[in-house]
């Protein structure tokens, strides 16, 4: 038998600079353009394996209110990986969870990416770059772009990804939310209030043009001020914590603010480290958790 012991792979969050929604879901699934960053706030994951046994697949995580059985993406990733490669192996996983769960920034994306980048590195990178990918999809919408990360145009699913230059370093200020949001139930308020998103803001495309010019130059005032989510009008004034959580970053030196994914997570991003500072200490005087970050280049 061939053991592995303790490879760590990080898992790291993401945040929507950008998220529009293009189509319904008539044909299985809503088609987006999105653009993803990748951030250092991340989920630690370290996985072992024991070749040549039973399959027999163990998960650990920091946070008891996470299934650790079936239902658990990690737990479906290494299944996955096992039959691509035709493979038998116990796997142990430990999950130290730091991602808001269901709160935008592709937590379980990332986990689920971590597990197979990880057990790719263990059994000797069988996969190649591009399987993993597609392995990836088979798994969610958001974990391609978590194997891949930095900062990438995301379209199809989330699926289809172009990497972005990018030459700015952003500095977050991430608040999560106790008011969860349900993707399925995001979708939906969509739906209803855009039908068949004909009539919806970014018809043209024109904001994305600006932020990936921006993006490319490192104007951080040009990212902020072409940042979009689709999600944010019809969510946010039914999470009034998180609408509360921006307004407060905004007042407190935020070049600019934004809800992630389908929320309620939100975010600030600043151009000076002793601003954030202060509007950190803010924010959690105001009784929220909140966490820095920064860009993944």
């Amino acid at each position: 038998m061939s053991k592995f012991i303790g490879l760590e792979e990080r898992g790291a969050g993401k945040v929507n600079l950008y998220l529009d929604v293009i189509s319904d879901g008539s044909s299985g699934f809503h088609k987006i353009k999105s653009v993803m960053q990748s951030v250092t706030l991340c989920d630690r994951i370290v996985v072992s394996a024991i070749k040549d046994c039973a399959t027999d697949i163990n998960i650990e995580c920091s946070l008891p209110f996470i299934p650790t059985d079936e239902r658990n993406i990690a737990h479906v990733a290494s299944k996955l990986f096992l039959s691509e490669i035709g493979e038998s192996a116990r796997i142990n996983i430990r999950i130290q969870k730091r991602i808001p769960v269901a709160g935008g920034m592709a937590g379980g994306s990332a986990d689920g990416a971590a597990v197979l980048t990880a057990l790719n590195r263990l059994f000797g990178t069988p996969l190649s770059s591009e399987v993993l990918l597609e392995l990836g999809a088979k798994l969610g919408s958001d974990v391609p772009f978590c194997i891949q990360g930095r900062t990438s145009l995301c379209e199809g699913r989330g699926e289809i990804l172009t990497p972005l230059k990018n030459k700015a370093k952003l500095l977050f200020i991430i608040v999560p939310s106790s008011e969860s949001v349900s993707t399925p139930w995001a979708y939906g308020e969509l739906d209803r209030v855009y039908g068949d998103f004909s009539s919806r803001e970014e018809k043209d495309g024109a904001r994305y043009n600006r932020l990936e010019k921006a993006l490319a130059s490192g104007d951080v005032s040009g990212i902020c001020e072409n940042m979009y989510n689709i999600f944010e009008g019809v969510i946010l004034p039914q999470r009034p914590l998180a609408m509360k959580a921006k307004e407060i970053l905004l007042e407190n030196g935020a070049v600019g603010a934004m809800m992630s994914g389908s929320g309620p997570t939100v975010f600030g991003i600043f151009d000076n480290e002793k601003v954030r500072s202060r509007a950190l200490a803010i924010v959690k005087d105001a009784g929220y958790f909140a966490k820095t970050a920064e860009s993944i280049l």
